[in-house]
């Protein structure tokens, strides 16, 4: 990687644009970056990160890379980059994110953000880095641009810190800190994801096995435990059952000793499938032998039970019959004794039912006396109610006047004056309906005046309005008049509109005219530069192939050579191994063919993991060689074509050139002028038009306001004709209002005319259900004395004498049928006691009876027996079932433990596998590893150990051979883990290794510097060998003196080997007069700036 150029302004401390052109500083090899402390020569670096990663060198939020120096003036924050990386000239163009103000529109003033950009551009072969046609764009978005970046660098951020910008204090801080700090640190440098990723999985897997193993035992345990469980189980199922149905003690003869004797056998290490199937095969035998003497002992207790049960069931059905035979004798007696209350109960049902019409008349009159004392209650409720609703009526209608003046008798005082008790109730009513007639009619006369006060008040309001709208109508007219006047003074400035849009159309033609011409020229010469540009991308397409091919051949080429130093490598192994390979040929009493002696005490052996060359070998990496140069053969004349038709496209582009260039210098067309003078004409015709559209409006609003104008004083007049007319309708509206009013004045109470009918509506209604009642009263007295008369003559027909005898035979319905049921009851019974007596199995109880038996009892012993002997036969076939299923058990028990053996087996050995595995990776002292080193750590180790070589070299130099630095693979002293990752300063002075914390100043700084210079040359070396040109070497050496600066000086000159540039970066003075070539960076109050000072 090689500076030339770096631009940046609105950056950070930097407000204005600042250039930093490389070329004296790489041409010095050594310069010298120096400023006041806080000036901004971080911030130089920071730039050119920035251009690179789009970040800076800390943690800083690009959202805050905009120098607030600069937000005044709005200008925008840039970065430009001018480097060669890989070969290839690129230009790198940046803007960070800012913020900034909003100039126009409605949101003028306030602030918005402004998202990152960036663009890279790369130099055409042959091409003039100063000529912007010269560069050709490759990406033009931010990840496209870090995209390219990341292909051509091959570093990340975090490298490049490390690689191209040392920082001192950092590795300062490196070099001191403890194995964990300095283990993330190099993770960060070398990447160990796959690693980390492989030992997490070995570990877990390890985990998992021996979980696996843990529960494979604990199977085995179940095995175990169901297998003593089973056998147990069958020895109790084989004793013979003793008369009493319990088991008995178990013998030899069945099989209890030698089962007991077997369980016992089964341990964890004895255990087998042979052993299981022998073991179960004398147990089920057993189990058979029990099975048919256990059958033979059901079937003869079945039998015993079956004879019991039918003696049972004879004596049963004897008992069952004995005590029917004595119930049906007592039931027969108890009727005997309930003769005579059975005939009592006929007579009185008999009774009852002959009283039963006479007792329902009697209720009727009962009932009907008391509906005549009710109605007649009612009637004089009726009355009262009457009175009190005469009396409140004639109250309420001269309520609030003055009883001495004398007043005219409402309608309904003369009513109630006229009507007296021997009025009939026809007459009564027509007075009350003409007295309602006439309230109903006043009412309506009252309706009506209400009606026409209403419509006073809305012909006096519509008068009103009217006269507002008269006068607002004038004042309307007086301002359409006065705005007509307006429009008419305005179309005067329009009279020569139609001339000047004229003179506009000629123009615009013209002007068309002559733009197209210029269009036509422009196209011509547009067409040679497409020609140009084909050329140039046919010219680039070619350069391309050419470098793919060149690329190809140079992979070929070293293909070829490493084919050839692998089989030139194989056959001096060959050669070295050829004692090994003469052994293996020897034979026992075999001559030796090199000292022909038949013995071979020690032949010779390979070493440990070496395996020998066979002539095969050799001869496939022979064969391997001839198609690698065979290869590289085709792909050096595929390399000559593609830069014979790169020639040839590039004297295609010269030609094409040529041609652009001469049409060009004839045709001087110039579109863009015509096209300005073409839209100005267009501008003129538009305003024109414009005028022309004005001047119609305008006379399209006189003519509308003239309209308006023209009703404005049709509605006037409309609206005075309309006051007049609702002037008159006003006064109508009084007059009748008034003559209403006199009408109404005599017949008007204290109450309103609807409340007073009301009254006298509830009133009438009362006096017709007095009326109504009278009658019905008066109908219920003559129905009570004719049901009288018929009552006596049915008390004549009745058995009875009187009402006394009627009601003493009263019964109710349910003691009619309760008589009836008992009845009933007692003779159904009396017959079926007789029906039963009959039976023929009663008639032999009955003898039996006679002669003097007793019945049977429950037979309790009888029924015993025969439950034990079925409990013994039950017991019997659920200890056959019992064993048949310890028998299924035990066999698939043995099926499993066998499957169980071969299928953990493989899971033991694996188990056993990983656990090694994973204690090496962790690197447990269990497992023999002292240091503790685990997997990542290693992986790590061996690149800081490479870092530490070269860092080794760089410290001896600089020390003058007293310091150097060796990996440590002991862990840190109290820390539990970190082995492999420590650093020991050997001293040669005293002979002993030193701590890093135990040096000086100075010591610190040349063995940081030191840690520096080797990190970066690995990293650069992991990373394909890429060139990186410029280094920068941040502050530190003001800790020096004299002769250490010297020291370290010469060192960073042997950096400089093959025109390598360091930039160093110090305020100290001693440095300023050492370096000439300088980078200065001065602050000020309006921001910083840059120099480059050459001497």
């Amino acid at each position: 990687m090689i500076l030339h150029r770096l631009e940046f302004e609105a950056f950070m401390a930097y407000p204005d644009r600042q250039t930093i052109d490389f070329g004296d500083l790489n041409a010095a090899g050594v310069f010298l970056l120096n400023g006041p402390t806080g000036a901004g020569k971080t911030t130089i670096l920071d730039a050119i990160c920035y251009a690179l990663y789009g970040g800076t060198t800390g943690d800083r939020d690009p959202a805050q890379l905009y120098s607030t120096y600069a937000a005044r003036s709005n200008t925008p924050p840039r970065v430009f980059l001018d480097l060669t990386l890989q070969g290839r000239r690129l230009r790198i163009n940046r803007t960070p994110v800012y913020s900034h103000p909003i100039t126009r529109g409605k949101r003028a003033g306030q602030m918005t953000v402004k998202a990152a950009t960036a663009t890279v551009e790369e130099l055409l072969p042959g091409g003039n880095p100063g000529d912007d046609k010269a560069w050709k764009p490759i990406a033009s978005q931010v990840k496209e641009v870090n995209a390219v970046i990341a292909e051509r660098i091959h570093l990340n951020r975090e490298q490049f810190l490390k690689v191209v910008l040392l920082a001192q204090g950092q590795f300062a801080q490196f070099l001191k800190s403890k194995p964990v700090e300095r283990k993330e640190l190099l993770k960060k440098m070398f990447p160990v994801d796959h690693i980390e990723a492989i030992y997490a999985e070995l570990l877990e897997e390890a985990k998992q096995a021996r979980q696996d193993v843990a529960n494979d035992e604990q199977a085995l345990d179940g095995y175990l435990n169901r297998a003593r469980s089973g056998m147990e189980a069958l020895r109790e199922s084989l004793a013979p059952l003793t008369p009493e149905g319990e088991a008995a003690e178990a013998s030899p003869a069945d099989g209890g000793p030698e089962t007991a004797e077997a369980t016992d056998t089964i341990t964890p290490e004895t255990v087998a499938a042979e052993t299981l199937d022998a073991w179960l095969a004398s147990g089920i035998e057993e189990a058979r032998t029990a099975s048919a003497r256990d059958g033979r002992e059901q079937s003869r207790l079945a039998g015993e039970a079956d004879r019991h049960a039918q003696t049972l069931n004879e004596r049963l059905q004897l008992r069952k019959d004995w005590g029917e035979y004595e119930q049906l004798i007592a039931r027969r007696e108890r009727l005997v004794e309930e003769r005579e209350p059975h005939e009592a109960r006929v007579k009185e049902l008999a009774d009852a039912r002959a009283a039963a019409p006479l007792t329902a008349r009697y209720t009727q009159l009962r009932v009907e006396e008391q509906d005549i004392e009710e109605q007649r209650a009612r009637q004089a409720e009726y009355a009262g109610a009457l009175k009190t609703a005469r009396e409140s009526l004639l109250r309420a209608l001269r309520a609030g006047e003055d009883p001495a003046e004398d007043a005219v008798p409402y309608p309904e005082e003369e009513l109630f004056a006229t009507r007296t008790a021997e009025e009939p109730a026809e007459a009564r009513g027509r007075h009350l309906d003409a007295t309602l007639a006439s309230l109903r009619a006043l009412h309506k006369h009252d309706d009506q005046l209400a009606q026409e006060e209403r419509t006073v008040r809305q012909a006096q309001t519509r008068s009103e309005q009217l006269a507002q709208k008269v006068e607002s109508a004038a004042q309307n007219l007086e301002t359409l008049g006065a705005r007509a006047r307006e429009i008419q003074e305005n179309l005067k400035a329009y009279e020569k509109a139609e001339e000047e849009h004229a003179l506009a159309l000629r123009g615009a033609e013209d002007a068309e005219k002559a733009h197209r011409e210029a269009q036509q020229a422009q196209q011509n010469i547009d067409a040679a530069r497409r020609a140009v540009a084909e050329a140039e991308k046919e010219a680039e397409r070619a350069l391309g192939t050419r470098q793919k091919a060149q690329e190809r051949w140079e992979e070929a080429a070293r293909a070829a050579i490493e084919a050839t130093d692998a089989f030139r490598s194989l056959q001096a192994q060959r050669l070295a191994q050829a004692s090994s390979l003469l052994a293996r040929e020897l034979a026992e009493g075999e001559p030796c063919p090199v000292c022909g002696s038949a013995e071979h005490p020690n032949p010779a052996r390979a070493r440990e993991g070496e395996s020998l060359v066979e002539q095969t070998d050799l001869d496939a990496a022979k064969a391997r060689e001839d198609r690698a140069h065979e290869a590289s053969r085709t792909r050096e004349e595929e390399k000559e074509k593609a830069t014979l038709a790169y020639h040839r496209a590039s004297e295609a582009l010269a030609r094409a050139r040529s041609q652009s260039e001469t049409l060009a210098a004839q045709e001087r067309a110039d579109p863009e002028q015509s096209a300005r003078q073409l839209a100005q004409a267009r501008e003129r015709v538009q305003q024109t038009t414009t005028r022309l559209a004005e001047r119609d409006a305008l006379r399209k609003r006189q003519a509308q306001a003239e309209a308006e104008q023209k009703a404005a004083e049709e509605t006037r007049s409309t609206l005075h004709d309309a006051l007049t007319e609702a002037q008159a309708l006003h006064r109508e509206s009084l007059e009748r209002r008034d003559a209403l009013a006199r009408e109404l004045a005599p017949s008007k109470a204290h109450i309103p005319f609807a409340q007073r009918i009301e009254a006298l509506e509830n009133y009438r209604a009362l006096a017709q259900r007095e009326e109504q009642g009278s009658l019905l009263l008066n109908r219920a007295v003559e129905e009570h004395s004719k049901h009288l008369v018929e009552v006596q003559e049915l008390l004549r027909e009745s058995p009875f004498t009187d009402s006394a005898g009627v009601i003493a035979a009263e019964r109710t319905e349910a003691q009619i049928l309760a008589l009836e049921k008992a009845v009933n009851d007692y003779e159904l019974e009396s017959a079926r006691v007789n029906e039963s007596l009959g039976r023929k199995a009663l008639v032999e109880v009955a003898a039996r009876v006679a002669a003097g038996e007793q019945a049977p009892d429950n037979q309790q012993e009888l029924r015993g027996r025969i439950e034990e002997l079925r409990q013994r036969v039950q017991h019997l076939v659920r200890r056959e079932g019992e064993r048949e299923g310890i028998v299924r058990s035990l066999r698939a028990l043995q099926s499993e433990f066998v499957a169980f053996r071969e299928r953990t087996a493989e899971r033991y050995d694996r188990a056993e596998m990983l656990g090694a595995l994973a204690a090496a990776a962790r690197g447990d002292t269990l497992g023999g590893y002292t240091h503790q080193v685990d997997l990542v750590s290693y992986v790590l180790g061996g690149e800081f150990e490479r870092i530490l070589d070269v860092a080794d070299k760089h410290l001896q130099r600089m020390s003058d051979g007293r310091y150097g630095m060796k990996l440590s693979d002991h862990r840190a002293k109290g820390s539990r883990s970190g082995g492999g990752l420590n650093l020991n300063i050997t001293d040669t002075w005293t002979g002993e290794p030193r701590d890093a914390a135990s040096l000086s100043g100075g010591e610190s700084f040349l063995a940081s510097l030191a840690l520096a210079l080797g990190l970066a040359e690995v990293v650069q070396s992991n990373n394909g060998g890429i060139e990186l040109d410029t280094l920068f070497i941040d502050e530190g050496f003001g800790t020096l003196d004299s002769e250490t600066l010297d020291t370290v000086m010469n060192t960073i000159e042997s950096l400089r080997e093959n025109g390598r540039t360091i930039g160093l970066i110090s305020h100290v003075e001693e440095m300023k007069n050492r370096i000439p070539t300088q980078i200065v960076v001065e602050k000020g109050q309006r921001g910083s700036s840059v120099r480059v000072n050459s001497y």
